[in-house]
């Protein structure tokens, strides 16, 4: 585990490039959720709120904006959406070339060869990323949901919240909600990044191929994951709380705001470089030792009918001395 995070560190500081182009796929939607939110805030400053929101936070004021401006509220709420969905479907088309640059260890240029990636495996990802959400849903709203509901129906319908069922139900929920979803997830990055290797053809192929790798090493591969995860969070507290620190009051401030938040952004797309770095080197090893493991056995086999033979051949027959 440790080898795997020095190869992010490694990554998350070396590959700038490469966090450039995942920060380009942050800023495009953002600035499409922006611009929706454009004309709303343009609004708000002919509002009797907008005066009050502009000295600091302001709840009321913040509800008497949405309730006056409902119908505009609900546009924008419908374009964010679309622009976050765009986002993320982004992300998901631009793995494949992040992964295969990383795995040839290209620096420059980046941005051809990550575009060419992952047209190359566009349609492959997406059936992978399809049996990607049907997994998920079975584990968290099947499995984790399902004994849930069980334990809640165990417990009535009267029962308190300090009802031994109901807390039960929330560890379990607690628990196995986020457990599920990060090796669901683990899963899923493992078989992408056999898409990306080559060595497999079909996103089926792909997931039976992870499958053994995951087998044995869930804690470490866990433990990646969640430091990265760690990392990323912290990031996002860190600049988000120095920006409301900021409190820009002129258009210089508002531009330095601006430029630092962007920053921010770059910095939490080097982490994302870090963590697929991390687990590349996880399947490498893994890769390594199960080929090692084969060969092992495959030995074995080969050695194991010399053992059974009769006619004095194998190294385990013993010559009968003369009568």
């Amino acid at each position: 585990m440790s080898d795997a995070l020095r190869a992010g560190l490694r990554a998350m500081a070396g590959q700038r490039r490469l966090a450039g182009v995942l920060w380009l796929s942050l800023v495009l939607p953002a600035g499409v959720a922006f611009t929706a939110l454009a004309p709303l805030t343009r609004l708000l400053d002919s509002s009797p709120s907008g005066a009050s929101l502009v000295k600091g936070w302001d709840s009321w004021a913040l509800l008497s904006w949405h309730a006056t401006r409902t119908a505009q509220w609900k546009g924008t709420l419908a374009v964010v959406l679309l622009a976050l969905l765009g986002g993320w479907l982004l992300q998901l088309f631009l793995t494949g070339g992040v992964l295969r640059v990383l795995i040839a260890g290209d620096r420059r240029p980046v941005l051809g060869r990550v575009v060419a990636g992952s047209v190359a495996l566009f349609k492959v990802n997406l059936w992978a990323t399809g049996r990607y959400l049907l997994s998920l849903a079975f584990w968290l709203g099947g499995v984790c949901g399902g004994v849930a509901w069980l334990l809640g129906k165990v417990a009535g319908a009267s029962a308190v919240p300090e009802s031994p069922w109901i807390q039960a139900r929330d560890l379990w929920l607690l628990s196995a909600g986020p457990l599920g979803f990060f090796m669901v997830s683990l899963r899923f990055d493992l078989a992408r990044i056999a898409l990306a290797r080559g060595e497999a053809a079909t996103a089926r192929i792909a997931y039976r191929l992870s499958g053994p790798r995951i087998r044995g090493h869930r804690t470490p591969l866990l433990g990646i994951a969640l430091l990265w995860s760690g990392v990323a969070l912290a990031l996002g507290w860190a600049f988000t709380t120095i920006g409301v620190s900021m409190n820009p009051g002129s258009v210089g401030a508002l531009l330095a705001l601006v430029l630092f938040r962007q920053a921010g952004f770059a910095v939490q797309a080097a982490a994302r470089v870090g963590f697929w770095a991390s687990l590349l080197r996880f399947d490498e090893g893994r890769r390594a030792h199960l080929a090692s493991r084969t060969i092992r056995l495959s030995d074995e086999e080969t050695a194991a009918p010399l053992h059974d033979r009769g006619d004095g051949e194998g190294p385990g027959h013993a010559t009968s001395g003369p009568p």
